[in-house]
């Protein structure tokens, strides 16, 4: 086994590990995240999209919220309990395919262009387990699959500055890493609240991909 898939061996263990106990992030029972995901549907919620990408799913709490805003959504996450999860959540539109699909070995471009691309709570756990080249690469194949005037939304929870996986210096980092592949911030906002008696910020960034001219 080379080390790529080691590392897809373990993100999928990992993230399988936690969403068999259950739901591990309270995803669809906290008020702090049912706040942020309002946020963010109202930063989002300007125009129609055609195809939405949304990376590191979970069992599709705010991808139900997402997909009346879409005609089609494709959420992707490596972990198969939560996928089966989203599944057989969904209720909606009907224009949404759960897949269960590790981002980083995913074609972006395969399947088109996408108008809208969502990464909620994904990326310092990309940084975690790949390499920074790799991260900057991943980067830059998003950029290339966005459509022209496109937009891609990023959250991210800042945490202590003993938690270096979401320090705040790390997760800015991750969020210039994006203007710095081509994409222009059109708004970046820090969401605030308390989540099991922990006071949070969130970092909420929406990034266009600037239009052929």
């Amino acid at each position: 086994m080379n080390d790529r898939s080691r590392r897809h061996q373990q993100a999928e263990d990992f993230f399988e590990g936690l969403w068999k106990r259950g739901d591990p992030w309270e995803f669809e029972t906290s008020e702090f995240e049912r706040a942020k995901y309002d946020e963010e549907i109202r930063i989002v919620s300007g125009r129609r999209h055609e195809r939405v990408l949304e990376m590191g799913c979970g069992a599709g709490a705010f991808t139900r919220r997402l997909s009346p805003l879409a005609d089609r959504v494709l959420a992707l996450d490596v972990s198969p309990t939560a996928i089966a999860r989203a599944r057989e959540a969904e209720a909606g539109p009907g224009n949404t395919e759960f897949r269960v699909q590790n981002i980083m070995d995913f074609d972006l471009r395969a399947e088109g262009f996408w108008d809208l691309v969502v990464l909620n709570e994904t990326i310092y756990y990309l940084g975690w387990l790949y390499t920074f080249f790799e991260v900057a690469w991943f980067g830059t194949e998003l950029f290339n699959a966005t459509l022209s005037g496109g937009h891609l939304l990023m959250a991210n929870t800042f945490g202590e500055m003993s938690d270096h996986l979401i320090s705040p210096t790390i997760i800015r980092t991750y969020h210039d890493l994006f203007k710095n592949v081509g994409y222009e911030q059109t708004s970046n906002e820090v969401f605030r609240g308390t989540k099991s008696g922990v006071e949070l910020e969130v970092l909420i960034s929406l990034f266009t991909k600037p239009a052929l001219s």
